[in-house]
């Protein structure tokens, strides 16, 4: 029987019975081996006997920072709580959730390329840490490509600032690719070096998205065991991850629909089965 010990972030239960509901069903049952908040979860700790530290009411939503689960890991540091049992309550509701799946991508370290936030939201709707340096950015589609063909070798290059974007966002290079950091108000590049050193080369993940079946054929011939380019037709290509256009009308940007799917609004694919395998497992009928 698995055993959960309850750390109540905030009020925002709406996932926390549906949570406890599943986890008891795919385990036969569960035991509550406590349920605290805040500084308290320290006192019930329970010297961790416990097979997962169900977090609730820390979900990120989009860039909101109100409450997310790196502040949630930060303060299990401090509590001497054992991270590697943190388990967001709206994660074990995603579609194709199961534990051990889930444990594997924790330990994968996965690194995620992406041309634009596909990448950051899709860390933040797994509360995962960010082992990428494209996060809440957005990359020119000839730069990313020449990134693409020599990663390694632009992730030896140094950050340049360029000029500020008409917006108010600062937009870099590095080499010949343009970065746009489109959810930054300062030019500082510190958090893309920060998090290009955390880069896990053995573990890649690469999206990219298009309406352009040429551009498809191009990505389609890069040499990653895990890629994805979204379209908006079928292909029979390998890295071709189709979405129906018409469905999720509220937003009409084929862009949108994409970065819609990072966030479960709809999980058109099976999250777990494209970052762990690069396999397609349709959730929905395109």
């Amino acid at each position: 029987m698995l055993k959960v010990l309850i750390w109540q972030i905030s009020d925002d239960t709406i996932f926390k019975n549906k949570a406890i509901k599943i986890l008891e069903q795919q385990h036969n049952g569960i035991e509550i081996v406590g349920e605290a908040v805040n500084e308290n979860i320290a006192k019930v700790d329970g010297e961790g006997q416990y097979d997962v530290l169900l977090v609730v009411g820390a979900r990120q939503i989009g860039m909101s920072k109100k409450s997310n689960m790196s502040k949630v890991t930060q303060e299990a540091k401090q509590f001497n709580l054992p991270e590697e049992k943190i388990l967001g309550d709206w994660i074990v509701t995603i579609p194709g959730f199961v534990l051990k799946k889930y444990r594997q991508l924790q330990r994968s370290r996965l690194s995620i390329f992406s041309i634009n936030c596909f990448g950051g939201l899709m860390y933040n709707t797994l509360g995962l840490p960010f082992y990428s340096p494209f996060i809440n950015m957005f990359l020119s589609p000839a730069g990313y490509f020449s990134f693409l063909h020599e990663p390694r070798v632009y992730m030896e290059k140094q950050l340049s600032f360029k000029e500020n974007d008409p917006r108010g966002f600062p937009i870099f290079t590095l080499g010949n690719m343009t970065i746009f950091f489109n959810h930054y108000l300062i030019s500082n590049e510190t958090d893309f070096d920060r998090r290009r050193k955390r880069i896990n080369w053995d573990n890649l993940f690469v999206e990219i998205y298009t309406e352009d079946e040429k551009v498809l054929q191009a990505f389609d011939l890069l040499p990653y065991a895990k890629k994805a380019c979204f379209v908006p037709f079928k292909s029979d290509l390998n890295s071709a991850w189709y979405i129906n256009p018409e469905i999720n009308k509220n937003y009409p940007n084929f862009a949108d629909k994409v970065n819609r799917f990072a966030m479960g609004d709809p999980f058109y694919y099976d999250i777990f089965d494209m970052l762990l395998y690069g396999k397609k497992t349709p959730l929905i009928d395109m």
